[in-house]
This record gives C-alpha cells, sequence and structure tokens, in this order.
C-alpha cells in the first residue's frame, strides 16, 4: 500500500509542476491553458479515487461506495482522451473541418458506449464486480472496456498526427514518447490491476504533450498556424541541399482591410495560409513571412521528386509548373465560393538554389538568402504585370494569371542598379 500512495503522490506532483507552468504561461491562448488545466485536473481527481478505493479495498466499508468509486474511475478514461482531443482542436477547427468532426464524434461515441459497457457489465459482473471480500475483481469482458480505451487512444493520436502535419511539426521523437508512454499505462493497468503504474505514466505524458505543444507553439504564426518568421530565418540559414524558393503576396490585400476590417483580413489570410499548405504543404515547408507576404522553400529531397514528376522539364519549367498548382487550386475554390477573399488571388515568384554538393558545376552560384530575393523580385514583377492586365483588358476583381510571366532573367533581376 505504501508504494500505491507513493506512487499516487509522485503522478500528483508531476501533474502540478504541469499546472505551475500553465499558470505562468504566456505562449498558449488563453482557451488552450483553460483545457491544459481541465484535463490535468481530471486526472488528480482520477488519481485520487484510485487511491482512495486502493486504501479501504477490502475493508469494511458499503459495496456501493465501491462500486461507485471504481465506476467513476473507469467511466473518465476515455474522457481524458477526448479532453486532450480538445486542447488541440476548438469548436471552430471543429466545425470548419469534416474530418476533425467527425473523430469527435467518433470519441463521444467510444463514451458513451464506455459508459454502457460498464452499467450493464458491473450489475453482470461482466466488466467488473466487487467480491464477498470488498475487493476489486475483472469480469470475463473486461476486454471491451480496455478496446474501448484503446480505440480512443488510436482516434487521439490519429487527430494529433493531422494537428502535427498542419503545423509541420519537427518533435517527432516527443510526438512519439507521449504515444508510447500513453500506451504503456494501459497496458501496465490491464496487466496488472492492482497497481497504478498507469497514472504515473499518464502524468509523465502530459509533461511531454506540454513540451510538444509549447514548442510548436513558439514555431508557428498565430493567425495563419503556417511556420513563422524566426524557423524561415533558421531553415535558410541552414539548407545545404538543392531547393527551390517561392514567395507569394496576397493580391489588394490592403484593400481588404480598409473596406472590411482587421478582422476580415485575419480570416483572409487564414484562408490563403490553409491554401498555401494545401497546394505546398507536401513538397515544401510554408511560411508566413509577415503582413500579407508567404513563402515556401522545398523540403530536403523534393527538388529530384518533383524533377521526376515532370518529365522533359528543365528545373526552370519545373518551378513553374509546381507554382501553378497554388493558382489551379485558388481558382478553383473560388469557383465554389465566389466570395471568397481568395477571389484577388496572389503574386508568386522563385528562385532555385543549387547545393554545391548535388550539382557542383551549376552556373547560379547563389546563397538562398540571393534566390529569395529573386523569387521575391519575379513576385513583384508579377504583380505589376498583373495590375497592367487589369487596368488594359480586365475587370476590377478578376483572377486571370494567363499572361502573367513568371520567370523574368535571373542576370536582370540580381542587377541592382535596375
Amino acid at each position: 500500500m505504501l508504494n500505491y500512495f507513493v506512487t499516487s503522490m509522485v503522478s500528483i506532483i508531476f501533474l502540478i509542476g504541469c499546472l505551475m507552468h500553465l499558470y505562468e504561461n504566456d505562449i498558449f491562448k488563453a482557451k488552450v491553458i483553460k483545457r491544459f488545466k481541465i484535463l490535468i485536473y481530471v486526472i488528480i481527481v482520477e488519481v485520487i479515487i484510485d487511491t482512495i478505493f486502493a486504501s479501504i479495498e477490502g475493508r469494511d466499508v458499503a459495496r456501493a461506495i465501491m462500486y461507485l468509486l471504481k465506476f467513476v474511475e473507469l467511466s473518465l478514461n476515455p474522457i481524458v482522451a477526448w479532453l486532450v482531443f480538445r486542447i488541440f482542436y476548438g469548436k471552430k477547427e471543429i466545425r470548419r473541418n469534416r474530418r476533425i468532426a467527425d473523430l469527435q464524434k467518433s470519441m463521444l461515441i467510444a463514451i458513451i458506449l464506455n459508459f454502457i459497457v460498464l452499467s450493464i457489465g458491473s450489475i453482470g459482473k461482466f466488466v467488473f464486480y466487487i467480491d464477498e471480500n470488498n475487493r476489486y475483481q475483472r469480469g470475463d469482458l473486461v476486454i471491451l472496456h480496455v478496446s474501448i480505451i484503446f480505440v480512443t487512444i488510436a482516434i487521439l493520436i490519429y487527430a494529433i498526427m493531422i494537428f502535427s502535419s498542419r503545423t509541420q511539426s519537427t518533435m517527432k521523437v516527443t510526438l512519439f514518447a507521449f504515444m508510447m508512454i500513453l500506451n504503456a499505462g494501459i497496458v501496465l493497468r490491464a496487466l496488472f490491476s492492482h497497481t497504478n503504474y498507469d497514472f504515473l505514466c499518464v502524468a509523465v505524458a502530459v509533461s511531454f504533450l506540454l513540451l510538444y505543444y509549447s514548442h510548436t507553439s513558439l514555431r508557428v504564426d498565430a493567425v495563419t498556424q503556417l511556420l513563422n518568421r524566426q524557423v524561415y530565418q533558421k531553415i535558410v540559414e541552414s539548407v545545404d541541399y538543392t531547393t527551390i524558393a517561392i514567395v507569394i503576396d496576397a493580391n489588394n490585400f490592403k484593400k481588404i482591410n480598409d473596406t472590411y476590417g482587421h478582422e476580415a483580413g485575419d480570416r483572409a489570410l487564414k484562408q490563403l495560409a490553409n491554401t498555401i499548405y494545401e497546394a505546398y504543404g507536401k513538397y515544401a515547408y510554408c511560411f508566413r513571412l509577415g503582413g500579407d507576404e508567404f513563402c515556401a522553400i522545398l523540403k530536403p529531397g523534393a527538388f529530384d521528386v518533383l524533377i521526376d514528376e515532370t518529365p522533359n522539364c528543365d528545373a526552370y519549367s519545373m518551378a513553374e509548373q509546381f507554382m501553378k498548382r497554388l493558382d489551379t487550386l485558388i481558382l478553383d475554390k473560388i469557383k465554389n465560393a465566389p466570395n471568397s477573399y481568395l477571389k484577388y488571388g496572389v503574386s508568386q515568384g522563385y528562385g532555385i538554389y543549387y547545393s554545391e554538393t548535388n550539382y557542383p558545376d551549376s552556373k547560379e552560384n547563389l546563397t538562398l538568402k540571393k534566390v529569395v530575393k529573386l523569387a521575391d523580385k519575379r513576385m513583384y514583377h508579377n504583380k505589376e504585370l498583373l495590375k497592367e492586365q487589369k487596368s488594359k483588358e480586365f475587370h476590377e476583381h478578376d483572377f486571370v494569371r494567363s499572361k502573367v510571366v513568371y520567370a523574368p532573367s535571373t542576370a536582370e533581376l540580381l542587377d541592382e542598379k535596375k
């Protein structure tokens, strides 16, 4: 019993430490901090209930109290997984993303099913029961309860992986540790019913979850959820592989802010950021550099993959073909939602950085910073051409890209005198 009590205390100390971190946290949104606190409070309640049950088990206590304590503890298990899910996805995200909404529905169904299984199973002694000696015993169908827990954890892991992909997180080891420790706790409780190492595992997993979420929050832009400028600068300084940099600028963004207000401007940025990530995220790191300016830089190996996917094209033609993914996606979206802020379109420009390792004989011996500068100049060149086209041939809000030339000569654009 002493060992049981010590393990419970260590688990609670871990959780209190997480709470102290949250009270000092000025990075997370208030809603996220609140959800983290609720999660931790619920786990602490579980630990306390479990410890009380262990301390009175086998003693002369009303069996109804024993049943109630164990029923509450087992009912809370899938709810904990759902609370973690809600840390990553608020109501707005759930409403806007059908896949995430379906995952939440699945978790809620699992919670209800677990409640039904425990209710019926405890009455018929199928899942658990308190024997004549006032000791907790498992029924033959306790596997149903354990299976529901594993299903909720599996759904949670899938939801976190979606979040990790969208935020372009690099904390794969930390995320893996969180998953493994969480699952280890479930396995330990499934194998050894009269130990509480599962709560210690959960407490440690919450610490890893806080670490993961903190790191992710520091890397992403608060409005668009794309990587921020700090991460962009680090990647630009460290890239040693052949890549393409694409600079993207929203058209008429100032007009959106002036006409509809800054909240509308933020919505426009979110729409554009989601579209950029949808178009380029599989192959490139996607950043918001500031204001209405974005950037995409191909990930390691993506250059060669794109070359293979666009046969009979040189690198420059491939880059232009790659940029058309965003234009095409924007056009498709505004067909379905003509009033979308995407109707104003974007201007893009690119530059190619050749690694000396892969392309030692390249004529364009440019640093990645100069390549981004080149991409920026091409982007402004295309923006001016688009303005000319609209003023001469098209209505103000027409989104037409057919006559824009993506690639003026490198020498001309890098000539500082021009």
